[in-house]
C-alpha cells in the first residue's frame, strides 16, 4: 500500500511539473500514418477515392492512472475534390477532431484542413501538396482531480482535498485559436512502386498557454514524414515509413515498416487484406546525454470493402 502511495506522489509530481513549466509536447499517434490530417495538413484530400474518414483511440498508463489513464481521441474526415475541372489537380477539404486527456488536463482540437494538390508529369502520376489548417484549441484544468504536497496528511498517509493547495490559477479554462501548415511530395514510379516525403509545422501562432499568470506558449512543433511502397505480384505489399518530430527541447522518432497480404485476388489486389508491422519509437532531449525511455509498437490489422481496423501495442524499452 505505501509502495502504491509512494508511486502515485511521485508520478503526480511529474505530471503537476509539466503543468507548471508549460513544456507539455503535443500528443502522437504509434499508428501515426493511419491519422493523415494530425501528420501533416497537405495530406487533406490526397486519397485514391471520393472520401476518407478516419478514427484513432489511444490509451495510456492505465494501470499507474486508473481511474484516469491518458487518453486521446481523433477523428477526421476529407474529400478530393473538382478531379475533373482542375485536369488531375486536386483540392481536398477536410475537418479534424481531437479530444485528449492527461490525468487533469483535457484538450479539445477542432480544426478546418485544406489542401491543393498539384499533379506533374506526362502521366500525371507525381504530386506536389500544400495544405493548411485554421481552428482553435481549448484546455481546460480538472482541479478536482489534483492533489498537492501541501494537501498531504502525514497523520494518516493519505491527501485531504479540503485542505490549501497554495497554488494560484489564473483560470481553469482557456480557448485559443491555431494554425498549421504542411508541404508533401508523392510519386507513382509505377504499378509496384510508390514513395511519398512530407514536411509540417503545428501551432504557428504560439498561443498562451498556461494556466496561470504567465506568459508561456505553445511551442512549435515540427514534423518530417516519409515512406516508400512496394507492391510485389498483387500478392504482397510492403510499406516502410518513418517520422522525425522536434518541439520545445525534445525530438521524437519512428520507423518501421508493414507487410500486407493481398486476399481479394489480382481484380480488387489489397480491397481485403491483412498486415502486421514493427516499429521503433525513440525519443530525448535537446540536451546531449540526456536520453529518455524508447519502445518498440506491434501493430496488425486488416482491410475489407474499403475499410481499414488496425491495432497496436507500444511496450517500452530501456534507456537508449
Amino acid at each position: 500500500m505505501k509502495r502504491k502511495l509512494f508511486t502515485q506522489i511521485i508520478f503526480l509530481s511529474f505530471i503537476l511539473s509539466l503543468t507548471y513549466n508549460l513544456k507539455a509536447q503535443d500528443y502522437k499517434f504509434s499508428q501515426f500514418y493511419n491519422s493523415p490530417l494530425n501528420l501533416n495538413p497537405a495530406n487533406t484530400g490526397r486519397i485514391n477515392s471520393l472520401y476518407r474518414l478516419v478514427a484513432n483511440y489511444r490509451l495510456q498508463y492505465l494501470p499507474l492512472q486508473t481511474p484516469s489513464p491518458f487518453n486521446t481521441f481523433s477523428a477526421s474526415g476529407d474529400a478530393g475534390l473538382f478531379r475533373d475541372q482542375l485536369r488531375d489537380d486536386i483540392w481536398g477539404i477536410g475537418v479534424v477532431f481531437t479530444y485528449d486527456r492527461q490525468t487533469a488536463i483535457q484538450t479539445n482540437s477542432f480544426m478546418i484542413s485544406t489542401a491543393y494538390h498539384k499533379s506533374l508529369g506526362r502521366e500525371k502520376k507525381h504530386y506536389l501538396s500544400a495544405g493548411f489548417q485554421v481552428g482553435f484549441t481549448q484546455r481546460s484544468l480538472d482541479r478536482g482531480n489534483l492533489s498537492f504536497e501541501s494537501q498531504f496528511d502525514n497523520r494518516v498517509g493519505a491527501f485531504d482535498l479540503t485542505l490549501p493547495s497554495g497554488e494560484v490559477f489564473k483560470s481553469g479554462k482557456y480557448f485559443q485559436p491555431n494554425m498549421n501548415i504542411g508541404l508533401m511530395w508523392s510519386s507513382q514510379f509505377s504499378k509496384l512502386i510508390g514513395a511519398y516525403a512530407g514536411f509540417s509545422m503545428f501551432n504557428i501562432i504560439k498561443a498562451k498557454d498556461t494556466f496561470f499568470k504567465s506568459d508561456n506558449e505553445r511551442a512549435r512543433r515540427m514534423n518530417a514524414h516519409a515512406g516508400l511502397v512496394f507492391n510485389i505480384k498483387n500478392k504482397i505489399m510492403v510499406s516502410p515509413n518513418g517520422m522525425f518530430m522536434t518541439q520545445a527541447k525534445a525530438i521524437q522518432w519512428v520507423a518501421g515498416t508493414s507487410v500486407s497480404v493481398n486476399l481479394s485476388g489480382k481484380e480488387e489486389p489489397f480491397r481485403t487484406a491483412v498486415s502486421a508491422g514493427v516499429w521503433v519509437d525513440g525519443n530525448q532531449k535537446l540536451k546531449a546525454g540526456d536520453n529518455a525511455m524508447g519502445s518498440v509498437i506491434a501493430s496488425v490489422g486488416v482491410s475489407f470493402f474499403g475499410v481499414q481496423v488496425g491495432l497496436s501495442y507500444d511496450a517500452a524499452l530501456k534507456k537508449i
